[in-house]
Parts: structure tokens; sequence; C-alpha cells
């Protein structure tokens, strides 16, 4: 026995209530022309019948499918879990469905997503894109759908991007451990084609020549998407050792705080013995989490209303120039960067 509810439709809402089809589809679109009475009727109507808006086929017939991708590679690190969901309610209340898409830190999943959104008609794609490759970015222009750059930037592509100031975020930090004398520092990077992590590499490193300090002064480790996060301490011990350094800059907060873990696990005093500085000042919008001193911009909403409204301009008017929108970055103290031990000032 079939017990498949019928599907209601534009047609069966008229039979309803009384009125044309075309006037049951301006009501639902909350066309302004109609009197208020008659799209509070429908549209009530609707709501009591069941109706679901066939979005697909809404946009074959109006040429919008009001759906907007994000594609991201990483929704596990709070930075960007923030930052996409603001970036939802700010598109939901603009009138926009979310697709969000992630790759996973998978170079080789980022243009299969970007098909994945082309084959949705999407109207425009908020695009954090993992590497500098340009070859995402050339897919996405070549089917002309609008698109920003979110969170980083990619040499000689023209395209609307809205980010942190990278290399000042970066100088900061070297300035910071500087300033506190500091003389042996370790860097813990970003992914090795990652435009932040290019900036923010060559920002910290020109700090520190400004105070004297070559690349001897300055050890590296693995970058942190490599860094055994899930590893017992003792694991991630090793990678920090030997720990003749005072100073330590990492790449994003998630990955600090992995390091002032293990660092108080095996007895360090953080800042009293090393001093640590992340990325993003994830405590911003989590409480919760324990004081980090870091760099970010002044807030993560911030960034997120400036990419919205910079992928609702380009979607009105795809002929307007590109903006490159650079947002400044601050220190956040939070107390894990302190004065350097006097043992290591002799």
């Amino acid at each position: 026995m079939n017990t498949k509810t019928p599907r209601v439709t534009l047609k069966v809402i008229a039979e309803h209530c009384g009125y044309s089809v075309n006037t049951v589809s301006r009501a639902l679109r909350g066309d302004e022309k109609l009197p208020a009475r008659t799209v509070e009727k429908i549209q009530n109507t609707a709501q009591e019948l069941g109706y679901i808006r066939n979005n697909f086929a809404a946009g074959l017939r109006s040429g919008r499918s009001n759906i907007i991708a994000i594609i991201v590679d990483d929704i596990l690190n709070h930075h960007y879990s923030l930052l996409i969901s603001q970036m939802d309610r700010l598109l939901k209340e603009l009138g926009y469905e979310v697709m969000i898409l992630i790759t996973n830190l998978r170079d080789d999943l980022v243009l299969h997503m970007i098909n994945v959104a082309i084959s949705n008609s999407v109207d425009g794609i908020l695009f954090f894109p993992y590497t500098t490759n340009a070859a995402p970015t050339r897919l996405i222009r070549k089917h002309n759908i609008p698109f920003v750059l979110v969170d980083r930037e990619i040499s000689n592509i023209q395209a609307d991007i809205v980010c942190c100031n990278d290399y000042a975020g970066g100088y900061l930090a070297g300035q910071e451990l500087c300033r506190l004398g500091h003389r042996r520092f370790l860097y813990v990077p970003g992914p090795e084609k990652n435009g932040s992590q290019i900036q923010r590499d060559c920002g910290f490193r020109a700090a520190l020549a400004e105070h004297g300090f070559g690349a001897d002064c300055i050890r590296t480790i693995t970058s942190v998407e490599k860094l055994p996060i899930s590893a017992d301490c003792s694991e991630i011990l090793k990678l920090l050792s030997p720990i003749d350094y005072t100073g330590i800059f990492v790449f994003h907060d998630q990955a600090a705080y992995v390091i002032l873990n293990t660092l108080r696990s095996a007895g360090y005093r953080v800042p009293e013995d090393i001093s640590v500085i992340g990325f993003d000042h994830l405590r911003q919008g989590l409480p919760y989490l324990p004081p980090l001193s870091s760099i970010a911009c002044s807030s993560s909403m911030d960034i997120a209303h400036a990419a919205v409204h910079a992928l609702q301009m380009r979607i009105k008017n795809p002929a307007i120039p590109f903006q490159r929108i650079i947002l400044d970055v601050a220190f956040y103290s939070d107390g894990t960067a302190g004065p350097v031990p006097h043992i290591a000032e002799t």
C-alpha cells in the first residue's frame, strides 16, 4: 500500500485559499506590492499544508539559487568554526541558504568541493584557500561565480580578499618577545604553502632581525597540521626538545594550547620559564578557554561582516573594482608572555 503523502504545490495552495498560482508565488516570495492581508493568508495556508519551497525549481525560474557556499579546509579549528557560524547567521539574515563544504586539509578535495558548489548553482562562494595554489580560483572564475577569498591571500590573483594583516601579526609577536628580553626563539609554523604562514613567518623574522637576531636564534619544528595533537605529552615534548629557547610563537592558538599544556605538564612555568604567543585569540569568542597571549584581529565578527558584505556587493555588481580588505591586528597579553628568565639573560 502506497502511503506517500502528495507533495504540496503552488496549485494546491491556490486551490485552498482561492487565489491564482501567480499570486501565491508572489506572496511566498514576500512581494511587497501585494496587500499584507493577502500575503499573510497565503503564507499561513502554505505553512498549515506543510509547503516546502523547491529551491532548485525557483532557481531555474529566477536565475538564482539563493545558496552561498563556504569552502573551508579545517572545521575543527575553533577559529574557522567561529567565523563560519557568524557568516552563516549573516547570510541567513540576507535570505540565503548556506552550504558548508569541508576539504579536511586535502588539496585533492578543494577542486572537488568547488565542483560540488558549481553543480548546485550557488550564487557565490566564500573561499578559505588552504594553499597559494591558484587553480581553485581559476575554476571558480571560469564558471563566472562571484567569490571572496577569506582569511588568506593568494599572490597575483585578482579577487576580493578579506583577511587579517598576517605580516603585522608575526611582526607584533616578534616585537613583543624581544621587548620582554628574549634572545632564543621557537617558531611553530603553519602549512608550508599557506599564505598566512608565509606572511606571519616573514613578519616574525623581520621583527627579530631588527633586534639583531638572525636565523641561528630561531628554531622551527614541524608545522601545526602535523603536530600530533592527539598524542600524549611525552611525544610532543620530544618535538619541542631540546628546550634551549625561552620565547615561542605558534601559527595558531589551537596548536599553542597543546604546546602550553605540554610544557606545564613537564614542569615548565609559563610565562616564568617560557613565554608562549599564539594567533587568533580564541578566548575572544570562547571565553571558557584558559588564558593565552595571542595576536588577532579586533574581532572575528569583523572578518565575517567584511567577507559577507564584499560577496554581496560582488553578486549585485560583478563589474565593481576588486577589494583588498586587510584588517588590523593587535596583541592580547592574557598572561602567557613574560620577561625572559634571569638565568637565560646570562
